[in-house]
């Protein structure tokens, strides 16, 4: 779970020719975007944004790591709704963002396993138990540069492709304020982001929208 260094983009419009630059995040159909790789190579596009506005598709191939999606510039304790289309070698499909003052990486575990580091308690959101785990991350790429901050991490990892879901996000947000330890920053980006890592290649294809 490393993030945010050199990026990779390749952002395809409704009726725009593909763009391809060295830039990591953008907008999009009202969306903001970013896309993160370190090693191997990764895309992201919008294939079907013209009519489902936070529609993405990222492909990767043999990374060391890669996290992107679409979401907003700036999260809040919204809840949010997604749906997952496709999804293959993925190690998460996670509600993902940062906080600042103090530095926090978050993730709320949809897909696949995002469990490190210290269990803290469980919280029951939208019908799932997820469990909450602390990790510190030390001299690691951040939204800051390199830096020592902690991640909070809640696993659930149940979900479905070809269904709506909703993430309601105060639920995790009030219990990271009162149980992290570290209390809970001003909101930085927040998305609907995949990630792999460990040499893995694959693809997803998602829609994200505030609810």
């Amino acid at each position: 779970m490393k993030k945010l260094h050199k990026i990779i983009l390749s952002a395809v419009m409704a009726g725009c020719v593909t763009m391809v630059a060295n830039a990591g995040t953008g907008t999009d159909h009202g969306y903001f975007w970013s896309l993160y790789v370190s090693g191997g190579s990764a895309s992201i596009s919008f294939p079907s944004a013209g009519t489902y506005a936070g529609n993405y598709a990222i492909t990767w191939n043999n990374v060391n790591d890669v996290v992107g999606g679409k979401g907003w510039s700036t999260g809040s304790s919204h809840s949010i709704g997604y749906n997952c289309g496709s999804i293959s070698g993925e190690n998460n499909f996670s509600i993902y963002g940062w906080t600042t003052s103090p530095l926090i990486e978050y993730y709320v575990c949809e897909m696949g396993s995002v469990a490190s580091g210290s269990a803290v308690d469980t919280v029951s959101s939208d019908g799932h138990t997820y469990t909450f785990y602390k990790h510190q991350q030390v001299n690691q790429p951040s939204i800051q540069g390199t830096a020592t901050f902690w991640q909070y991490l809640d696993q659930w990892g149940g979900s479905s492709t070809g269904s709506n879901h909703t993430v309601t996000m105060a639920n995790h947000i009030n219990n990271w304020k009162s149980r992290g330890g570290q209390g809970f920053g001003a909101f930085n980006y927040q998305i609907l982001g995949t990630e792999a890592y460990g040499g893995r290649s694959g693809s997803v294809n998602a829609t994200v929208w505030g609810e």
